[in-house]
């Protein structure tokens, strides 16, 4: 079973980075790894879905260069406390990174 993160600790270490299968407690700590993410990488993304099962970040360059970037959080099937990263295009392709 993948790491859960309880609280924002986790991200102290340089050395995190956001993978598939990735567990949050809350969707509040999902999103504080997206705000972290953004900061440490220095890029900027944007939601582009938000509801009660599913949350969607896209990169904000998608419609300027076309990056393909975005990670997707679902409520967990097996614990639906959790939400889980259930997809993760990790790459930039735009020139934010």
């Amino acid at each position: 079973m993948p790491n859960v993160f309880i609280d924002s600790e986790g991200f102290a270490n340089e050395d995190w980075e956001l993978y598939v299968g990735m567990q949050f407690q809350t969707i509040d700590e999902a999103k504080d790894a997206i705000k972290k993410y953004n900061l440490k990488k220095d890029v900027q993304c944007k939601v582009t879905k938000a509801t009660s099962k599913k949350y969607v970040c896209e990169c904000s360059q998608k419609a300027e260069n076309g990056c393909n970037w975005k990670i997707r959080f679902s409520k967990s099937r097996r614990n639906v406390t959790f939400w889980v990263v259930s997809f993760y295009n990790e790459t930039h392709t735009c020139s934010s990174n």
